[in-house]
């Protein structure tokens, strides 16, 4: 047995060297290596493929030299040169039962940037955070309240990413993957008198084939008709699952039932240039400030309610899906190595701490 799993990676191994040469001399660059790899359907190289892709081209693109310089105010700055990607811990697949969660922190304590960082937030090395957006009193002062009419729609979900599936999904099946959780998420929704919208489109598809590039681009002018043609929608979710190392698995016990992790997301629209943040001027994002603050009070709600239920809110430079309402969020619901019963778990309770945030 191990001789052929010595076999196997060597000849996994061939195969990469035949493609990234192959692709280095016809010029397809990184997306058409990490579409390559996906084609290919390899075990464990196909999840590996889909977070580095996801990771570089699941963000809009920009002109790195399309920027505004910094004032030089902003002198507090936490999170330059952390951790690139979320961090993936071979201990997170040890139930963490007779290792409780530490108690919330004091909401005074985390008036340090540095402790808010520490407590609530991982930050990706292309951004960093600055007390002019990270100020707690504020994000405790924004009205996050929806008006709940039961015959006009208020929160919209959609899937920028709709064909990310789970362990066990049938991939054939859209209802198998995130979109089945999404549908879920609805119902629990409707069930307390929240009347939604769940877009179901796939703008991960091109002409029939996976196509991640591109997905945010093909997202927003549905999204924004969906907006314009119901003026109700106060909040909007772009559901999506996180892509981790196969030995990874994001999974708590809660209530006696096998959970899901889940992370909310932010993108800043700063670039950091050099130890300083600069505007991403062809990256515009009015609303930062409130999805800033709802990310953070759903997480602190989450905290209180179900502890150990979220992992810290990830920080990236970029924009995503964030900028066509104020109260919108990016959320990650668990990993491809997550069974379905356990992000169903999660999308139970992720229900209840909306329904706590926004009612």
């Amino acid at each position: 047995m191990r001789i052929e799993q010595i076999l196997k990676k060597i000849s996994y191994g061939l195969i990469l060297s035949f493609i990234i040469i192959a692709v280095v001399f016809c010029s397809g660059g990184f997306d058409s290596l990490m579409q390559t790899l996906l084609s290919l359907n390899l075990p464990g190289l196909n999840s590996r493929a889909e977070t580095l892709l996801k990771y570089e081209q699941s963000q809009e693109i920009f002109n790195e030299n399309d920027f505004t310089e910094g004032d030089g105010q902003m002198t507090e700055l936490i999170g330059i040169g952390d951790v690139v990607f979320q961090q993936e811990d071979d201990n997170l697949n040890q139930n963490k039962e007779n290792n409780p969660p530490n108690p919330p922190p004091n909401i005074q304590l985390l008036k340090n940037l540095e402790k808010l960082k520490q407590n609530y937030y991982i930050v990706d090395k292309k951004t960093a955070m600055s007390s002019d957006y990270f100020d707690i009193d504020k994000f405790m002062a924004v009205n996050l309240k929806i008006q709940k009419q039961e015959d006009k729609p208020k929160i919209l979900v959609f899937h920028t990413h709709s064909r990310e599936m789970f362990k066990d999904s049938n991939t054939s099946d859209l209802n198998e993957g995130i979109v089945g959780a999404g549908t879920r998420l609805c119902q629990k929704l409707e069930q307390k008198g929240i009347k939604t919208i769940h877009i179901t489109d796939s703008f991960d598809v091109v002409n029939g084939k996976s196509q991640i590039t591109g997905a945010y681009e093909r997202m927003e002018p549905k999204i924004r008709q969906v907006l314009a043609d119901n003026p109700s929608v106060e909040v909007a979710i772009d559901l999506h699952r996180d892509g981790v190392n196969e030995n990874t698995h994001l999974v708590e016990t809660i209530n006696g039932k096998q959970t899901a992790q889940i992370m909310f997301f932010n993108g800043l629209c700063r670039l950091n240039q050099n130890g300083a943040l600069n505007e991403l001027t062809s990256l515009k994002n009015p609303y930062i400030p409130t999805n800033l603050a709802l990310s953070f009070n759903m997480k602190k709600t989450a905290d209180e309610m179900y502890p150990s239920l979220t992992r810290k809110i990830y920080l990236n430079a970029y924009r995503y899906s964030l900028h066509m309402l104020p109260k919108s969020m990016l959320i990650e619901l668990g990993a491809q190595t997550n069974t379905k019963e356990e992000i169903y778990n999660a999308v139970d309770l992720l229900s209840e701490i909306l329904y706590s945030v926004l009612c």
